[in-house]
């Protein structure tokens, strides 16, 4: 089933009646979502994601534009005739029913032509628990389940009667940093396995990173970007959304473009060349794998103080403080144990630039300045 959005927009009316003017939950979205696939809407709470799903499912209609699957036009057309099963982030299990009844509770809704006999719905509630893998539960109730298993019940319960669109709404955000893991794991199996269009909602870009075809980067009701996720985390459209992906974050710093190079501060720090060939101030944007330490002969060197060094196991990160960073934040390296070891707990550190993990920004609108890595200054000996 391939969803398509157009120009949809979703205004709510203010809470406070004294104003007049709408709330604008979901801006202009235009986007599509390919036939079997698997596509997240990532942001901060608040962004519109949530309404961009309950739009798609029909719990909501939109003020304007249109809403299509398969090329048919569905924005006026009941959530109950769009064939979507929904999971939310509450799992919504009936706590005094069997796993077996709870699955099968939207069956027994069936009428007319669709309504199944008991033997039928039996087998229908055990084919899609062997998919979801709590075959051996069935006659378990939800409190003697763990939230990994309630959650999965409740995506069971939303398989059940086949849907063309499978709808997550922050269906992990009750489960510890463990569970996630793995019940993110599953959800792609499942997925896979089934090959139903799935949207899934998430504010956690590492959940969003690690098992989406597609991410949808949303805030305050704008999409601001769409893409595979690792075309996004290596050319992001903005500042927000360079900021938003990548753990540990992007570090920030105030930098300038001038004389074919790029400062933070007083330090030269990579040679460039703008497309307009201007010189300007920007946001330089430095990814943490990006910086890497450097030898004496470096002639582009970012300088830092350590302040400390956390052990991740096989990378370490290197935590330093630099003159320019922005909003007061540190400055973050990923780089190996050995070479943690190498720099010690404190003193001096210098990093050069990988440039394919260096981005820059305008200062005033903060989107995505084009740069060319320029030929390095030889120094003559």
């Amino acid at each position: 089933m391939k969803i398509e959005l157009k120009h949809v927009t979703k205004k709510f009316p203010n809470i406070d009646r004294k104003i007049h003017e709408f709330v604008v939950a979901v801006s202009d979205m235009t986007v599509e979502i390919p036939d079997g696939s698997l596509v997240s809407i990532l942001g901060p709470s608040g962004c519109g994601k949530s309404t961009a799903l309950n739009l798609i499912s029909g719990l909501e209609a939109p003020t304007e534009g249109w809403i299509f699957f398969d090329g048919e036009d569905v924005t006026d057309l009941s959530p109950e005739k769009r064939g979507i099963g929904m999971v939310f982030q509450s799992y919504a299990l009936y706590p005094h029913l069997t796993v077996m009844k709870n699955i099968m509770f939207p069956l027994e809704n069936l009428k007319g032509d669709k309504k199944l006999t008991k033997a039928e719905m039996k087998k229908k509630v055990e084919e899609v628990a062997r998919i979801v893998q709590i075959d051996e539960l069935l006659y378990r109730k939800p409190k003697q389940m763990s939230g990994g298993q309630q959650q999965r019940v409740a995506i069971a319960r939303a398989l059940v009667k086949k849907p063309r669109v499978l709808l997550l709404d922050e269906p992990l955000s009750n489960l510890d940093a463990r569970l996630r893991i793995q019940t993110r794991e599953e959800i792609r199996r499942i997925q896979k396995e089934t090959g139903i269009t799935t949207v899934f909602v998430t504010h956690d870009q590492e959940e969003a990173m690690s098992i989406s075809d597609i991410i949808i980067v949303m805030k305050q009701g704008v999409v601001y970007q769409t893409g595979k996720p690792q075309d996004v985390y290596d050319s992001p459209a903005n500042l927000f959304v360079a900021k938003f992906l990548g753990t540990p974050p992007i570090n920030v710093l105030g930098g300038e473009v001038k004389d074919g190079s790029l400062y933070v501060g007083h330090d030269k720090v990579l040679p460039v060349r703008l497309k307009d060939n201007a010189e300007r101030r920007v946001f330089v944007g430095i990814r943490p794998e990006g910086l890497i330490l450097a030898g004496d002969d470096d002639q582009y060197v970012l300088h830092g103080k350590v302040k400390s060094i956390q052990v991740m196991g096989r990378d370490n990160t290197i935590v330093a403080n630099h003159h320019a960073m922005s909003e007061g934040a540190d400055l973050r390296a990923i780089v190996s144990a050995s070479d943690a070891r190498s720099v010690g707990d404190s003193g001096n550190v210098n990093f050069k630039l990988d440039p394919a993990k260096v981005f820059l920004f305008d200062r005033e609108d903060e989107t995505r300045v084009e740069f060319e890595p320029a030929e390095e200054e030889h120094v003559e000996e």
